[in-house]
């Protein structure tokens, strides 16, 4: 995860999906992007690392909102992952992956229950259990489109995971 050679970084372990969930959340595509890449610390657990521990994401999207994406995590005191977008018609902000705040132009933000109440499997680890009820609603998806040939308008695409292989790129080569 370490070096860059070996696709390690944030960036890609994680930005792809915040640059994913964010063209889901406005249902947009990115128009402008930049960013910054950054390895805080470069030596720990007995490596060296060059590969991004942090980065800043800023952009435009085609219908006129911006958005800043953040990730830091190996600072002392990092604050996780955030993700803001900014609107005439409001604010929308998710902060690591668990608080969702929304607000309308002039008014204050509200926080928006994002939490599942269906039932877990009994065997799952604590970890499988925070990714659970949002992955099998996917499976759900994926099966209703092998099965019944139905395409659910969220259920994504490869040309979608190109549009972000596009956006990482353009932030990667902006580095050099």
């Amino acid at each position: 995860m370490g070096e860059k050679q070996q696709f390690g970084g944030m960036l890609g372990a994680l930005g792809t999906h915040m640059i994913d969930c964010l063209r889901w959340l406005v249902d947009d595509e990115v128009e402008n992007v930049n960013g910054l890449l950054h390895t805080h610390v470069p030596e720990g657990a007995g490596e060296m690392r060059d590969a991004d521990d942090g980065f800043f994401i800023h952009g435009k999207m085609k219908k006129n909102c911006t958005f800043s994406i953040q990730l830091l995590s190996g600072v002392n005191h990092g604050f996780g992952s955030s993700i803001k977008v900014f609107g005439r018609q409001g604010t929308m902000t998710l902060e690591n992956d668990k608080l969702l705040l929304i607000g309308q132009a002039q008014a204050p933000l509200e926080e928006l229950d994002i939490r599942s109440e269906g039932k877990l499997p009994a065997l799952q680890s604590k970890e499988a259990a925070a990714y659970y009820p949002a992955f099998y609603p996917f499976v759900e998806k994926v099966y209703d489109y092998f099965a019944f040939h139905q395409v659910d308008r969220d259920l994504p695409l490869i040309e979608y995971g190109h549009h972000n292989q596009v956006v990482m790129d353009t932030i990667i080569e902006s580095q050099t």
